[in-house]
């Protein structure tokens, strides 16, 4: 019985632990008080959990291409507001404004989406963001 324990406890703390660190807290990525906006168009879409993420490239001062990674909430949360895994595509022009990324990071939390067309997305009702 006690090797028996013992090998479940390692699997525990072999799989288990993973998923415990692969998620994170809000705040251990992005900032509560600072937002902005960011334009750019959309590289990649990846529409899945635990949370849906977008990348986008953004031009700097220079002109140079600078890849901002955003993310927004599960697909199952999305999906409770109507956003499928084609309402961003790849290739679409953006203006995102949100929670922007600790330290200086190219990362945006997502509260709402304006495509080229005027279009605007939320990925929830404003209350209910972090």
């Amino acid at each position: 019985m006690r090797i028996h324990l013992s090998i479940v406890t390692l699997a525990i703390a072999a799989f288990g632990g993973q998923s415990a660190l692969a998620h994170h807290s809000f705040a251990a990525e992005f900032s509560y008080e600072l937002t902005g906006t960011i334009e750019g168009e959309i590289i990649e879409v990846l529409f899945v959990n635990p949370h849906a993420r977008y990348f986008i490239a953004v031009k700097d001062e220079s002109g140079n291409d600078v890849i901002w990674d955003l993310q927004t909430r599960s697909t199952n949360a999305l999906t409770r507001v109507g956003w499928t895994k084609d309402t961003l595509r790849v290739g679409d022009k953006v203006a995102v404004e949100g929670n922007l990324g600790r330290d200086n990071t190219h990362k945006l939390w997502i509260r709402e989406v304006r495509t080229a067309s005027g279009k605007v997305v939320r990925p929830a009702p404003a209350e209910t963001e972090p």
